[in-house]
């Protein structure tokens, strides 16, 4: 099982470069994820109602408290009167019930008065035969056993009394209407009525359960339209809103059941509910952001996962930024976040559009997490985007050609200004309190000095760690104490001097056509550096006989194309960085060596020679800036061995030339277009003749010495 495990070093170079670029982006994503989450995840209390709160906690978001509201809402609803109207049907209805009920009611009488003409004495009593046959009569109102003998014992002047009375006064009551709700009510008022001249019994065992079954209210409630009103009542009333930033609890106050269900639907409270649609909506946000950014990265840097080491140094650059203004902005104050340090990284190290590229993007992710945070005012969260966005913009543009630390700085405090004139803008539009507002838009130039400061300090650390190019490393570079440049100058002279006049070319031509100029100079001092390992077999370092007079053409020619390689050997074992391992690898591309070339087909005739034997190992150039150093490296060697040069003699030759590495194929793989070759040449041009113009013949000052004497005499 040993030897089938594979480490994660060799499971990475493994993976195709596709792979490894999704690879990339999903660890990416995660880690700006998890450092936002980090930041705007609002901690959690353990409490409960009644307890004391040991802290003041705010809303980390806007929620509505929802009990009081619905508590609020229930009592304006409650507070709404209903709605009425006149049933006329229900009166008929009633005395028609009435008139039913009192005939039965009759009927029970009678027998009661039959059953009691057949008693002995007075003080007989009913059986529950007669009460069951009495029940019989009823189907309108039941009546119990007691209140059966109180109807049974009813003499008839008493019972037509209560039919009268009762009949007129419940006519009465519906005349007047009889609300719905009230019945109760009209019952009492009835009795007042009829109650004063109705034994007791009477009206409490018959009228009453008589009233009760028959009687209905006739002014009924609008139920559709009561609870239109209703719920018009609800809807005024607004919910109770906590908004971002405002106290739920404050220090020491006992918890209330809202507060305690406030705290509960933010998640605020310890093994309760979780606020998943703060984790979802923040992965979807940070989704988006990061496929907008990958689009202006697949329209305008198509190129950027090619070796890796530029997307990586960008994410770096984008994560450490993100962490220390998430701190600082936390700690010390909005306005001191070094919001530059990305831009200014990037656009150091890499370029000014991978630059824009992180800049856009941590803008939307600082705007994100300063929307989240509790503690900042929305036109803080605006002057923070505009500074963000706008100033990063302005500094990449700044430095995208500087090269010393001390433009660094002076372009960071440039941007550190116009970040404090946006930012006091905003705060004045948005506040009539104007007294802090210079003292802290001026924490915006320390938060961009401070930016140049760290910019500087990892600079050099980035530059260790991945080899990169940039401006001060190839200054660096270029100083003849380079042990390498000061070995071509000791050991080969002549091939210094063809480098120092091809890195004036190459600079010259890059500068025409808007390319790197200082990788251009750099890559041309170091382009010959294989020359090193076999000096004397290179024209320009011979001071006497030509070893390659003596030489097979094919062995001279793997002599020569060998320096390419050994140039590559040289340079990284001296730690160059790789684009200048690519200009001196690509320099001549797959070019043939035609004086060799010539002298095989003239020693063993030309069906006999294989011209792709005599070509260099390429490949051909893959930048703009190794084809202009292949040019510049053909010209000048060429030019410098025009017998008499002059003007014309030079452009004619730097033409040809050119067409020549043009026709052989050897510019289709870099970028360069007909245009920019043509200010290519028109540079070369005006270069070179500045090196070969027509010099000045100095007078001998002896012949003149000579003739004064002789006039003399």
């Amino acid at each position: 099982m040993e030897g089938n495990r594979v480490s994660p070093q060799s499971f990475l170079q493994n993976l195709s470069r596709k792979s490894k670029q999704v690879l990339f982006t999903v660890a990416l994503y995660l880690l700006l994820l998890f450092i936002c989450l980090l930041s705007i995840v609002p901690p959690q209390y353990d409490l409960n109602i009644g307890e004391v709160s040991p802290v003041t906690i705010t809303a980390s978001k806007d929620v509505v408290d929802e009990l009081t509201t619905e508590r609020r809402r229930k009592a304006a609803a409650d507070a709404v009167s209903p709605v009425y109207y006149k049933d006329d049907t229900v009166s008929d209805t009633v005395m028609v019930n009435i008139e039913k009920v009192f005939s039965e009611l009759r009927s029970v009488r009678e027998l009661g008065q039959q059953i009691r003409s057949s008693w002995t004495t007075m003080t007989g009593s009913f059986t529950d035969d007669d009460y069951a046959q009495a029940q019989k009569l009823l189907s309108v109102i039941p009546l119990s056993n007691y209140q059966l003998q109180t109807l049974m014992r009813t003499n008839e002047g008493d019972f037509e009394s209560l039919y009268r009375s009762l009949t007129s006064a419940a006519r009465t009551a519906l005349i007047s209407t009889i609300t719905e709700g009230q019945l109760g009510d009209a019952i009492s008022n009835i009795q007042q009525i009829v109650a004063y001249n109705t034994r007791t019994d009477l009206w409490y065992n018959v009228a009453i359960p008589t009233l009760r079954g028959t009687l209905q209210p006739n002014m009924l409630i609008d139920q559709q339209v009561t609870e239109e009103n209703r719920q018009k009542a609800r809807d005024a009333v607004e919910p109770i809103v906590y908004k971002q930033d405002q106290n739920i609890v404050v220090k020491g106050d006992r918890i209330t059941a809202e507060q305690y269900a406030i705290l509960d639907s933010l998640g605020l409270l310890a093994g309760k509910k979780t606020d998943y649609f703060l984790y979802i909506s923040s992965s979807l946000l940070i989704l988006s952001f990061l496929a907008i950014t990958y689009v202006y990265v697949y329209m305008f840097i198509p190129n950027l996962f090619q070796d890796g080491k530029r997307a990586l140094v960008m994410a770096i650059s984008l994560l450490l930024t993100l962490v220390f203004c998430i701190l600082m902005g936390m700690y010390i104050g909005l306005t001191t976040m070094p919001m530059l340090l990305a831009a200014m990284l990037v656009v150091n190290l890499i370029g000014a559009r991978e630059a824009y590229a992180v800049n856009f993007l941590l803008s939307l992710i600082l705007t994100f997490v300063i929307m989240k945070r509790t503690d900042f005012e929305t036109s803080q969260m605006l002057g923070v985007l505009l500074a963000s966005s706008l100033g990063g913009t302005l500094v990449i543009f700044l430095m995208r050609k500087s090269t010393t630390r001390i433009l660094t700085i002076i372009d960071s405090l440039i941007t550190g200004c116009f970040q404090l004139i946006l930012l006091a803008c905003v705060l004045t539009l948005s506040s009539s309190d104007t007294s802090d507002v210079f003292q802290n838009s001026l924490l915006v130039i320390f938060g961009a000095l401070f930016s140049a400061i760290i910019c500087l300090g990892l600079q050099s650390v980035f530059e260790s760690l991945f080899n990169l190019t940039t401006p001060s490393k190839l200054i660096e570079l270029s100083s003849p104490s380079q042990p390498l440049l000061k070995r071509l100058m000791i050991e080969t002279p002549g091939t210094y001097h063809h480098s120092m006049v091809v890195a004036n070319l190459a600079e010259a031509a890059a500068e025409a056509v808007g390319v790197n100029a200082l990788l251009c100079r750099v890559g041309a001092y170091y382009h010959d550096i294989g020359k090193l390992i076999r000096p004397m077999y290179f024209k320009e370092n011979q001071m006497g006989e030509n070893p390659h007079d003596h030489r097979d053409p094919r062995v001279s020619t793997a002599i020569l194309t060998e320096h390419t390689l050994d140039g590559v050997e040289l340079a990284k074992k001296h730690h160059l960085p790789e684009p200048i391992i690519d200009m001196i690898r690509q320099h001549h591309g797959d070019t043939p060596v035609m004086y060799f070339y010539a002298k095989a087909v003239q020693q063993y005739g030309e069906e006999n020679v294989d011209i792709s034997e005599f070509r260099y190992a390429g490949p051909k150039p893959q930048t703009a800036e190794a084809g202009i150093l292949m040019m510049a490296d053909t010209v000048e060697a060429a030019v410098r061995s025009i017998q008499e040069p002059t003007h014309e003699k030079i452009s004619q030759m730097i033409r040809k030339l050119i067409r020549g590495k043009m026709e052989d194929g050897q510019l289709d793989e870099c970028p360069l277009t007909f245009r920019d070759i043509g200010r290519i040449t028109f540079a070369f041009e005006t270069v070179l003749q500045g090196v070969f113009h027509e010099r000045i013949e100095y007078p001998d000052l002896n012949k003149i010495r000579n003739r004064s004497n002789r006039k003399k005499r």
